[in-house]
């Protein structure tokens, strides 16, 4: 008896030790860091999730627009156009580059997020938004596109 005790014990020891250790183990330790805003200038626009600032590419987070030829690529980024040669405000994620090398970052002009907003306007869909600082809200915001079929959406209604 007392043998499946101890047994029990460290079976019980050993998954607590893995519940803490495991993700340093595997190397999916996400450290939640605050960035500070950055300035830039908008040099161009280049799509609907895509800009030039201070001449390096951004890529909006969180979201994906038509490609050009699709259905509401044209008003993606003419929505985006409103930032076209103006001073924003970009923060960055977790996630620093995507994998063309562009910066991936929240775009905030005159203290409202882009990002969402192109959402809530049915002119993107959520994208890779695992581990983002502003998950739930690019969720809510897609959701709320949907649920008044606008924009992309309007075809599923």
């Amino acid at each position: 008896m007392l043998k499946r005790v101890l047994i029990f014990l460290g079976v019980i020891l050993f998954l607590g030790l893995l519940s803490i250790y495991y993700p340093r183990l595997t190397g999916k330790v996400v450290k939640e860091v605050d960035y500070d805003l950055e300035d830039c200038f908008v040099n161009r626009v280049i799509d609907g999730d895509t800009l030039v600032c201070d001449n390096e590419t951004i890529r909006l987070l969180g979201i994906d627009t038509p490609e050009r030829g699709e259905e509401y690529y044209q008003e993606a980024k003419d929505f985006l156009k409103q930032v076209e040669e103006k001073n924003i405000k970009i923060l960055r994620d977790w996630e620093d580059l995507g994998k063309y090398k562009r910066k991936l970052r929240y775009v905030f002009y005159k203290d409202r997020l882009i990002n969402i907003e192109i959402l809530e306007y049915g002119l993107a869909k959520a994208f890779i938004i695992e581990d983002l600082k502003y998950k739930e809200k690019i969720i809510n915001a897609e959701e709320f596109a949907r649920g008044n079929c606008l924009g992309i959406w309007k075809g599923d209604c």
